[in-house]
């Protein structure tokens, strides 16, 4: 593949420096701009693989500039940096396709080097359907099929960015962002937030008396009570193996609580049954909350909600 053309765009010229110290021994071909306009620009110079953007800044923001960028230059691989903006904000541009992929600020190399593979991943993979496309066009009954491919893998990309492959519901990747912004949010304007951690009991146990199968059927089916239990504002996500967490803005531990407690019965109350297996699922559940615990960072939010799950389940919580 040809060397890499990338657009890095930022208000902060101490970001772009970091960015570039970063990135100085990869391969890739790349340039800076301070601002949309000179980004629009530089493009009309160069043909960019990828353009990463702050979403904040002055005159053009981010998303205004990727939007003009997806209409003239729609092959190019749109990543955004964010510190600031909300996930209610952020998701549609991801769903509709303006934005591939979100890295978070301050920026790890890590995190940095792994977005720009994927991005570089994806263009590769498109360009190979591309090709694929074109030899296609010669036998018009099968165009109409290969476009669809090509659709679905890009829809699947997208969706490989926030979402867990088998419960649906959004991954911890994800968790780390929305769990930051919800925490500088809520503190902020000095509303409360909840972290409610849900783990289902004897999982290996379950996978090795009833089969993978049945352990996948459980885990989706569960996120699926899950989300019909939760509120539209509360947001779940599967932290990993067994366990869940759904963060809950403006809800307090006592909300918390009685939210635990309907997940928990609901559970032993209705079975979950797979072809001819069937089985009621216990549960072990812990809470925190930004008020009644004062955590002093997202993470500790979460380990405070961990270790009342380590405890006595939900008789923990009773000690409040």
């Amino acid at each position: 593949m040809k060397d890499i053309h990338i657009l890095f765009v930022d208000d902060e010229p101490d970001v772009l420096s970091a960015i570039n110290r970063l990135l100085r021994k990869e391969s890739y071909n790349i340039r800076f701009a301070g601002n949309g306009q000179e980004a629009l620009a530089i493009m009309t110079e160069t043909q960019f693989d990828i353009i990463v953007t702050d979403v904040k800044m002055p005159g053009m923001d981010g998303l205004t500039l990727l939007r003009q960028i997806k209409s003239l230059y729609p092959n190019t691989v749109r990543l955004a940096l964010s510190a600031y903006l909300q996930v209610g904000e952020l998701l549609p541009s991801i769903n509709t396709g303006e934005i591939f992929r979100y890295i978070t600020k301050p920026t790890r190399q890590e995190d940095l080097k792994t977005s720009l593979q994927d991005a570089i991943n994806y263009i590769k993979i498109r360009n190979e359907h591309t090709a694929h496309i074109h030899e296609l066009e010669e036998k018009n009954e099968m165009l109409e099929q290969a476009l669809e491919e090509q659709q679905e893998v890009e829809k699947q990309l997208r969706r490989q960015a926030i979402k867990d492959d088998i419960t649906e519901l959004y991954n911890r990747r994800f968790l780390s962002y929305s769990l930051e912004q919800f925490f500088d949010r809520c503190r902020r304007t000095g509303s409360d937030l909840s972290c409610l951690i849900v783990d289902l009991d004897h999982f290996k146990q379950i996978n090795d008396e009833h089969g993978y199968l049945f352990g996948d059927f459980l885990l989706k089916e569960f996120a699926g009570r899950l989300m019909k239990t939760i509120s539209s504002t509360d947001i779940g996500f599967r932290f990993g193996g067994a366990r869940f967490i759904v963060l809950l803005p403006n809800k307090t531990l006592e909300m918390t609580m009685v939210l635990g407690n309907i997940i928990q019965e609901s559970c032993q109350i209705t079975p979950f049954v797979y072809m001819d297996q069937s089985i009621i699922l216990t549960l072990s559940i812990g809470a925190a909350s930004l008020k009644r615990d004062q955590p002093q960072t997202p993470d500790h939010l979460i380990h405070i909600a961990d270790r009342m799950l380590a405890g006595d389940k939900l008789a923990l919580m009773q000690k409040y």
